[in-house]
C-alpha cells in the first residue's frame, strides 16, 4: 500500500494518483517514510517494554515461590510437605 502525502489515504502500490484527493503519489513519499519510521520506532519500544515486563513477571514469580516455600513445612513422620497451619498431615494423617 502507498499512502497519499496530502490526505493520508491508502492506495494500491501501483497507484500514481490518490483515489480520494487526486494528488500525485510519488513513490516512497515523505509521508510514507514517516509512517514507516514511526512504525519501526513503535516496534522497538514495544519490544523493550515486553522485555521489561517479562523481567518483572519473573521477579514476581520468584518472590511468590520463595514466599510459599517459607510458609510450608514437612510432616515429621513421612516428610510430606504440608501447610504451615496444618494440625494433621494430609498424606499419613499424623498429628503435627
Amino acid at each position: 500500500m502507498v499512502y497519499c502525502n496530502e490526505c493520508g489515504k491508502k492506495n494500491d502500490d501501483d497507484a500514481q494518483y490518490c483515489t480520494k484527493c487526486g494528488n500525485y503519489i510519488a513513490e516512497g513519499s515523505a509521508f510514507e517514510k514517516n509512517i514507516e519510521k514511526a512504525a519501526e520506532e513503535f516496534g522497538r519500544k514495544a519490544e523493550q517494554f515486553g522485555k521489561r515486563m517479562e523481567k518483572k513477571v519473573r521477579e514476581f514469580v520468584k518472590s511468590e515461590n520463595e514466599s510459599l516455600r517459607s510458609k510450608a513445612k514437612n510432616c515429621p513422620s513421612c516428610e510430606t510437605e504440608i501447610d504451615s497451619d496444618a494440625k494433621f498431615c494430609w498424606k499419613c494423617g499424623n498429628e503435627i
